[in-house]
């Protein structure tokens, strides 16, 4: 069973820089996740978010080490980073994949 935790991103106040700082810093992080299956990143045409990421794990012992880990903890400290500097709230949706 697929787990997958996904970010759903408001629009923030100072677009560019906030392109910028989750390319150079957040997608980084992202990557060093232990588990990491798979990571999908998206940027909204329309709607009510700015930026999904989708970040996919094999199963939820997987899901559960990598958020407990150093970097699962630096990645939620970076989104609240991001957050607070770019004034982009962030919802978290943890599903299972259904095929």
């Amino acid at each position: 069973m697929t787990v997958k935790l996904v970010a759903l991103w408001g629009t923030p106040a100072d677009p560019e820089g906030f392109e910028r700082d989750y390319a150079a810093t957040h997608v980084p992080i992202v990557g060093s996740l232990p588990g990491l299956a798979k990571s999908t990143f998206s940027k909204a045409i329309d709607g009510p978010y700015f930026r999904m990421a989708e970040l996919a794990f094999n199963d939820m012992e997987s899901f559960g080490a990598a958020l407990g880990s150093e970097q699962g903890q630096a990645l939620a400290a970076d989104g609240d980073r991001l957050g607070e500097t770019y004034g982009a709230k962030l919802d978290v949706l943890i599903v299972e994949e259904e095929n």
